[in-house]
């Protein structure tokens, strides 16, 4: 009987740590995942600022371009180039 009694006991002693041990995994993965939903939010703030670059780049290039006399053929490229993003777009639009 007291053998009965001692692995009884055994088993709850195992079973209090897996419980434990499930509660700080699962604490773990909760705070996991509000890292990885900020980190999203970085990436997300992140592509918006490089979009944003990128198109001022472009605006910077097409200037200095602009300002030379033989960048007249090379802006009249940019500006066609430019265009056809435009209407690109506006076709993703109306889809």
């Amino acid at each position: 009987m007291n053998d009965l009694v001692t692995l009884v006991s055994g088993i709850e002693f195992k079973a209090r740590n897996l419980i434990n041990k499930i509660e700080q995994l699962e604490n773990e993965v909760r705070k996991l995942e509000e890292e990885n939903d900020e980190l999203k939010l970085i990436i997300k703030d992140n592509k918006l600022k490089i979009n944003q670059l990128e198109n001022k780049n472009q605006i910077i290039e097409l200037s200095k371009v602009l300002e030379g006399k033989e960048g007249s053929t090379k802006a009249k490229l940019r500006i066609n180039e430019l265009l056809r993003e435009v209407d690109r777009c506006i076709g993703l639009l109306n889809d």
